[in-house]
């Protein structure tokens, strides 16, 4: 008898493991949302005739199956390992660099990003103010000596400034270069390791260009020292990809610079931070409390400290409306030094005519701004002239 189940023994353990999945995925419950992948996973898909037929069920039932798998993240992370082990510095479309930077594979640009050029063209040639356009670099494009070798991403600064060059035959856009100033301090922590974010310190100097570059006086760094928070832990989205061992956590960091009111949506806050979402997987999140379609930002007569009030104590009678992505979230707090009020836009939940918004605020100052990734790839630049 025992040589009889010794025959079949791998037969027995996959059947085993076969019966355990089966189990599990029946009796379970399903996930939601992935913390560590900062996402939504997939639900279960409603059986109809129209999707047998065209064969959409079985699409959206074979994602359900992979996202829903048990012990999923568990699997990940063995993959990343056995990937490792082989030499390879690649997993899930991001790429291992030196000192534990993590990148973004680019190797070609989207159809998407001819229609977002295509928008802004259009939104500006639409509107009879001044447009600020700026498109940030991403990670791979700055700090270059951390890129494995070889690496086969495209240059985003050629793309952009091919951009630059047909939004320049109109007056009345003006575009804001990143690459330069990134450049000049690629040697500091000016982007995350595990994110695709800038840091904070990479922001700061990207306000600093924008000022130089929109007539604003920009506010010294070093005069709100006493107002930096740093939080360490922090594991961004590459690495909710990655998922690979021996990667080292970046530090958040923060200025608790005050402000007089702060609306996302529909709610009030008194604070530009959620720090509720410190003690979270997504930290980068406390930000401006994550992405609403509309926020407006009042900053006119609040001090940061009782010591020293380097705030707008006094009106700068300026306001901004500025259309942005997620980078902008770190930056948007260094810019209420040099606006009273700011309207901000994220046009991936902002659905409302866009026309309708520049009318109400005739005198504002108008910002584009997104990283080039976010430009290559978002689908939502038609609301610039819905």
């Amino acid at each position: 008898m025992i040589k009889e189940i010794l025959k079949y023994k791998f037969t027995i353990i996959i059947s085993i493991l076969l019966l355990t999945t089966c189990i599990t995925y029946l009796f379970r419950s399903e996930p939601i949302f992935s913390e560590s992948e900062n996402r939504y996973l997939a639900g279960r898909p409603k059986i109809t005739l129209s999707g047998l037929a065209d064969g959409s069920f079985m699409d959206s039932f074979e994602l359900y199956v992979k996202e829903q798998l048990p012990f999923r993240d568990g699997l990940i992370k063995l993959k990343a390992l056995t990937e490792l082990a082989q030499f390879k510095n690649e997993n899930n479309g991001i790429i291992r660099g030196r000192e534990g930077y993590l990148f973004e594979k680019l190797i070609k640009t989207e159809q998407q990003l001819e229609k977002n050029e295509a928008a802004i063209v259009n939104f500006v040639k639409d509107t009879d103010r001044e447009i600020n356009v700026c498109i940030i670099p991403n990670s791979f494009e700055i700090i270059t000596d951390k890129l494995p070798a070889p690496f086969p991403n495209i240059s985003e600064q050629e793309r952009i400034s091919l951009f630059y060059d047909r939004l320049k035959v109109m007056e009345n856009v003006h575009t804001i270069d990143m690459y330069d100033v990134l450049n000049a301090h690629k040697d500091e922590y000016i982007y995350y390791r595990t994110d695709h974010h800038w840091t904070t310190q990479g922001a700061y100097y990207g306000y600093s260009r924008l000022c130089d570059e929109m007539g604003l006086d920009p506010v010294d760094i070093k005069s709100i020292d006493g107002l930096k928070k740093e939080v360490d832990g922090f594991l961004g989205t590459y690495y909710s990809k990655y998922r690979g061992a021996f990667i080292q956590p970046d530090t958040l960091t923060y200025y608790d610079i005050a402000v007089k009111g702060y609306k996302a949506g529909k709610d009030n806050y008194d604070s530009l931070y959620d720090t509720s979402k410190l003690e979270v997987y997504d930290k980068y999140a406390m930000f401006m409390h994550g992405n609403e379609g509309l926020s407006i930002v009042d900053s006119v007569g609040v001090n940061d400290s009782e010591e020293d009030g380097v705030h707008n104590i006094e009106s700068t009678e300026k306001e901004l409306m500025i259309f942005k992505d997620s980078y902008s979230n770190c930056l948007i707090p260094f810019l209420t030094y040099d606006y009273d009020r700011i309207t901000v836009v994220d046009l991936r939940y902002y659905a409302d005519p866009v026309s309708s918004l520049l009318d109400e605020h005739r005198d504002a100052d108008i910002l584009l701004i997104y990283n080039f990734m976010h430009f290559n790839e978002d689908n939502h630049f038609y609301r610039l002239t819905s």
